[in-house]
């Protein structure tokens, strides 16, 4: 009986865990995350000039998506 308890215990808390992980995945995801934006700042010097200034525009783009959501506290689409 207690090898039982133990084991619906172990469960339980693996499953929690797993939950956790997958509900930080998600969020990360709909919200874009700064992975992103990290990678570009590594590798910029080895772009081209028109290639920075595409990975600029799209920066701010997400940059300005990201002010106007916080102001209205709605997550856009």
């Amino acid at each position: 009986m207690q090898d039982l308890s133990t084991l619906l215990v172990i469960l339980f808390v693996l499953i929690a865990v797993m939950v956790t992980f997958i509900r930080i995945a998600l969020r990360i995801r709909r919200n874009g995350g700064s992975i992103t934006t990290t990678v570009f700042a590594a590798t910029y010097d080895f772009y081209n000039k028109d290639k920075r200034k595409a990975i600029e525009v799209i920066s701010e783009q997400k940059a300005s998506k990201k002010m106007e959501e916080q102001l209205s506290n709605q997550p856009f689409k």
